[in-house]
């Protein structure tokens, strides 16, 4: 199976990639957009493709801006209980709605709960994607302040972390602003998935 899974990249550049889970949220993505933009940072998207279709305008501006999108599921369902016909619904939609709106595939999936086993890869290698995308750092951000957030985010990441946010939640928007800061008070970039795979590519 040429599909890799990808927790964190091997490097010692000071980078990490920002991902945001369950969107797009017609509150919480703007202002996520607008506070990466202040901090001429770059993140990645896991959208679900429910909301895709309910709000495709917020998939269009993230994509202008330089951002990256990644396929979740279609509503958020575990994947590993859903037959391989349910499993190729709910991935295929999704990536389907993210072309439709932007015109453009990355071939990244992120798994819900981080489930997944050889049917659900086999599934997301049929369609395309290159990546299962997981994470190293987790602040647990959809039940913690945001003070916890950001000190948990900042106390974990090294260099190539990925770390997973949920910008569906106010406190996760208001601490974006104060972990951008101390990523590049402590010397690191906040960059695009793909710009973080670059930095070493895993055989």
């Amino acid at each position: 199976m040429s599909i890799m899974t990808v927790r964190k990249v091997p490097t010692t550049e000071k980078l990490v990639a920002l991902t945001f889970d369950d969107g797009p949220h017609p509150t919480f993505t703007p202002r996520a957009l607008d506070i990466m933009a202040s901090h001429d940072s770059k993140g990645t998207w896991f959208v679900l493709g429910s909301l895709t279709e309910n709000y495709p305008d917020l998939v269009t501006r993230i994509a202008a801006a330089d951002h990256e999108i990644g396929t979740h599921s279609y509503d958020h369902v575990d994947l590993t209980r859903l037959s391989r016909t349910q499993i190729y619904s709910q991935l295929s939609r999704t990536k389907e709605l993210i072309e439709s709106q932007t015109g453009m595939f990355w071939p990244y999936f992120r798994p819900t709960y981080m489930a997944y086993n050889d049917t659900v890869l086999a599934v997301a290698e049929m369609l395309g994607f290159l990546c299962n995308v997981l994470w190293s750092v987790d602040p647990r951000d959809y039940n913690a302040s945001a003070n916890q957030i950001i000190s948990r985010v900042l106390s974990a990441v090294t260099p190539g972390s990925i770390v997973i946010l949920h910008e569906v939640t106010s406190s996760t928007t208001a601490a974006l602003p104060a972990i951008l800061r101390g990523l590049k008070d402590m010397g690191y970039s906040a960059v695009a998935l793909s710009e973080l795979l670059k930095a070493a590519p895993i055989e």
